[in-house]
């Protein structure tokens, strides 16, 4: 009977110790978003399921990229004649990717072609971010030329210039340095409106997601981040600010978005068959009207 006792005793302890010590799973996925003047960014382990906000402050666009153990989050930045300047927050990255404020600093970006910084309409568009090859954090802006500056290649059309700079040496991703060229130029109605370009790196090279004229959902693609861009329109209704993560392991893109002031999230194993409708809404707090996703990995 004492036996019985010790055994039934003892397989009730094995039953309640994985429960008293389930380790939290590790926040691999980053989501900055924006809405109502203020800017915040959310935390998850699977993609889905998203923490309440870990970091606010103000701001519109914000745009995560993680580099080894610091995490930057690029504001929206304003063009002047010098060329674009923001503000980026940095974040120290603990282990299981627990995230420590190191504060904020100015950032600032010398353009490829600075004559183009006096004909660009004010209010081009928040870069996309990512770490290249080598280790340098490199950002994909968008300056936007209406038809009476004839910077455009069609008469009578406005167009969108993409380009790329790159995170002068040192400096932590405070100063870029423009590229010299235009990763691809997208041309349209002057009524019409592109929405900011999300960087990311894909299965064989380099994207971009962006909000085309009447809704498509653009996709700019390059096997070069600094080289030529190749541009499609590969739905016919885009979510607001969409962004997408490759998942290696998995062989499949997530894909996030806005829409109707919800964040919403798509997998697709191709990038050039995206389908709207699969679009499904995550339980984030809120209203946003801005959201970029990022990985939480070194």
């Amino acid at each position: 009977m004492r036996k019985k006792v010790l055994l039934l005793a003892a397989y009730a302890v094995v039953l309640a110790v994985p429960a008293a010590q389930t380790a939290t799973r590790p926040a691999r996925v980053l989501l900055a978003v924006g809405g109502g003047g203020t800017a915040s960014l959310l935390t998850s382990s699977d993609g889905v399921r998203f923490s309440a906000a870990v970091a606010s402050w103000p701001g519109t666009m914000p745009s995560p990229v993680r580099r080894g153990t610091t995490l930057y989050v690029y504001d929206s930045p304003t063009l002047s004649a010098d060329g674009l300047s923001g503000t980026v927050r940095r974040f120290a990255v603990g282990a299981g990717g627990d995230l420590t404020e190191k504060g904020s600093v100015a950032y600032s970006v010398q353009l490829g072609s600075p004559e183009d910084a006096a004909r660009a309409t004010a209010g081009s568009f928040a870069p996309g971010f990512a770490v290249d090859e080598a280790g340098a954090i490199v950002l994909l802006y968008g300056l936007r030329f209406e038809p009476a500056t004839n910077a455009c290649p069609v008469p009578g059309q406005a167009c969108v210039k993409l380009r790329t700079a790159t995170e002068v040496p040192g400096t932590d991703g405070t100063a870029f340095a423009g590229d010299p060229g235009n990763r691809v130029v997208i041309r349209f109605s002057p009524a019409e409106t592109l929405g900011p370009p999300a960087l990311f790196r894909t299965e064989t090279g380099w994207a971009a997601l962006l909000r085309g004229p009447a809704g498509c959902l653009h996709l700019v693609t390059g096997r070069d981040l600094r080289g030529h861009y190749k541009d499609g329109c590969v739905a016919a209704q885009s979510p607001a600010s969409p962004s997408a993560l490759w998942g290696p392991v998995v062989r499949e893109y997530r894909l996030y978005g806005v829409v109707g002031g919800r964040v919403v999230r798509m997998i697709s194993r191709r990038l050039g068959t995206v389908v709207t409708r699969r679009f499904r809404p995550l339980d984030v707090a809120g209203r946003p009207s801005f959201a970029r996703v990022a990985a939480n990995t070194p």
